[in-house]
């Protein structure tokens, strides 16, 4: 009798050991995957008209590594980061994906499509999915039944089963069982969108309202990255090897309102983006050629109204940071300003004292937004755009050349200030870390171009006070806080920087993406001097500087060699650091050529 109980009682103990997830999911997960990504067709078909006023709602991005291939866009999902068709093992399958995992952690999966690009989401490494469906019109057949009731992870394409009857019988399914269902478009056939419609649903836990992630931050907006992390979380496996931290939802009872207005927002940025930088470069070149006329025998008066100008186009990035629907108010408000500032350029004398406001109020303004999540920047046509598939958070490149631009104009002005190299240290200090930290700014490189000019500031001033121990000393400390910034970074820190996630993902042996980011830097800067025309401005800009350079120009004694140091640092660790640079260099030309005129 012993014996059998002690029988009984290690059966119990091996019952308790072996995972519950052997026995299948909880909840069924259910993946409907369409083609047709507007929401327009989705809202007023069956089922998303019936879901989506108790779902999680929102557009996804769906950049891939190359445009062109469309099973990049299905094998991105899997992989949990952009994923590259040349990355195909022999079996022609994802690996180290959410597919591995799912079946290393014994749950099933189903594909309801006979696409073998679709295939990809779930498949693992050896290109396997638990249960294929034969049936390709009837969602609510035998067999179809049978892999519905057998699967954990079920992947439909919509597409194949849109008539009423197949919608109403999911609805029924959903409703009658545990599911957590996503839907969403991750391949867009209309070649100009990058946003597409997603949706989640919790039939076990409904929560109405806009999603987000860590790779956005942004409420309304995921990307295809976040999708297998938020699987693999809600199954309780460990997804450490990809870049998102999955999905959140901010509640909201309007959410669907909402996006829709953000979207039709984005919408227009996106449309008027190209145009409006075409026309502020333009601006940008012709007002810095033009100085070569001016600078001939031009009157007082030319002269006045020139450097009102330049003053003017100093504030332009702000006024880009404005963004009203209407056009025509968005117009009358940049001129109104605009003429402002002319107005009162033209009454004012001191040119450092001018200077000094304009680039006070200036860096005043993109701290206090930084600090605030950047809700003006990103909503700027200089600012990050969702359609192209940029980050959607933080300091952009044009703004983080546009604050060190500003700050180092700053450092001029407060240049006869008693304690002119504390404070200034301690100034580039704050902006080096709202720039780099990933609470705020998020944008290392950024924050190492800005620490290049810290350093060549620090030389230049410091040179004849400093022994070489210091500056030894100041070396060490640099190197000690990027080492515990990268600590930070990496294990203390939810959101993490690009720098962040680079290193994670060495850690967990993706070396070859150092070899990647090298490569895109350098292709992107190549590009961009090539077709941008930022660099157009850039040469030109140079060009005017080199003409009327003066060594002992007050701003070049000041912070020239800063100056330099920031937007060498800016192209050598930036993928669009040509971008970087030139909005620096704004804010170096234009207040140089201004010191010029008033003193001649």
């Amino acid at each position: 009798m012993y014996k059998r109980l002690e029988i009984l009682f290690l059966t119990f103990l091996m019952y308790l050991m072996i995972p519950m997830n052997v026995y299948g999911a909880e909840n069924k997960i259910i993946l409907l995957v369409v083609s047709q990504g507007s929401w327009d067709v989705l809202i007023n078909s069956p089922l998303v008209s019936s879901l989506v006023s108790k779902s999680a709602i929102g557009s996804m991005s769906i950049r891939t590594n190359h445009k062109n291939r469309i099973i990049e866009h299905y094998g991105t999902i899997n992989a949990g980061r952009r994923w590259s068709y040349y990355e195909i093992n022999d079996m022609g399958a994802v690996e180290n994906g959410l597919g591995d995992l799912l079946s290393q952690s014994n749950f099933s999966t189903a594909i309801f499509s006979d696409h073998p690009n679709i295939k990809k989401i779930i498949e693992n490494s050896s290109g396997e999915i638990t249960y294929q469906s034969k049936d390709f019109e009837v969602l609510y057949s035998e067999d179809n039944m049978d892999i519905l009731k057998k699967a954990d992870i079920i992947l439909i394409e919509m597409d194949l089963y849109n008539t009423r009857e197949n919608q109403n019988f999911l609805l029924d399914f959903i409703n009658q069982n545990k599911v957590q269902l996503y839907l969403f478009c991750p391949y867009d056939r209309e070649k100009n969108s990058e946003l597409t419609p997603f949706l989640f649903y919790d039939s076990a836990n409904p929560q109405p309202g806009l999603v987000t992630a860590n790779t956005t931050r942004r409420p309304g907006i995921i990307t295809s990255l976040d999708i297998a992390p938020t699987i693999l979380n809600q199954l309780k496996i460990d997804y450490s090897g990809m870049i998102s931290k999955g999905i959140t939802i901010h509640s909201s009872k309007n959410a669907f309102s909402v996006m829709i207005k953000d979207l039709e927002k984005i919408k227009q940025i996106n449309s008027l983006r190209s145009l409006v930088i075409k026309v502020y470069t333009l601006l940008l070149i012709t007002c810095a050629a033009f100085f070569l006329l001016i600078n001939q025998k031009s009157s007082i008066k030319v002269k006045k109204i020139y450097n009102s100008i330049i003053l003017s186009i100093l504030w332009i990035p702000v006024l880009m940071m404005l963004h009203f629907q209407n056009m025509v108010v968005l117009l009358l408000s940049y001129i109104i300003v605009l003429l402002t500032i002319i107005y009162l350029g033209m009454n004012m004398i001191s040119s450092q004292k001018t200077l000094k406001v304009t680039s006070g109020t200036l860096l005043m303004i993109f701290a206090l937004d930084t600090l605030l999540g950047s809700p003006l920047m990103r909503n700027s046509f200089l600012g990050y755009d969702p359609v192209i598939g940029a980050r959607f958070y933080g300091i952009g490149n044009e703004y983080a050349g546009i604050i060190i631009g500003n700050l180092y104009l700053f450092l001029y002005s407060i240049g006869e200030l008693r304690y002119f190299r504390s404070v200034s240290m301690g100034l580039q200090i704050f902006f080096i870390l709202l720039l780099g930290m990933s609470l705020w700014g998020a944008n290392f490189g950024g924050m190492l171009a800005a620490l290049s000019g810290m350093l060549l500031f620090y030389f230049h001033h410091y040179r004849n006070k400093a022994r070489k121990y210091t500056n030894y000393a100041i070396i060490a400390a640099l190197f000690l806080f990027a080492v515990l910034w990268i600590i930070l970074d990496c294990y203390f820190i939810d959101d993490q920087s690009h720098l962040g996630q680079t290193i994670s993902q060495l850690l967990d042996g993706n070396s070859y993406l150092i070899a990647e980011v090298i490569k895109r830097k350098l292709a992107m800067n190549l590009q961009l001097i090539k077709y941008s025309m930022w660099s157009k401005f850039l040469i030109v800009a140079l060009i005017i500087l080199g003409i009327y350079f003066d060594i002992k120009h007050p701003i070049m004694t000041k912070v020239g060699p800063s100056w330099i140091g920031a937007m060498s640092g800016a192209v050598f660790f930036n993928d669009s650091g040509i971008v970087m640079c030139a909005t620096c260099m704004i804010y170096l030309v234009f207040p140089y050529l201004y010191v010029y005129n008033q003193n001649k």
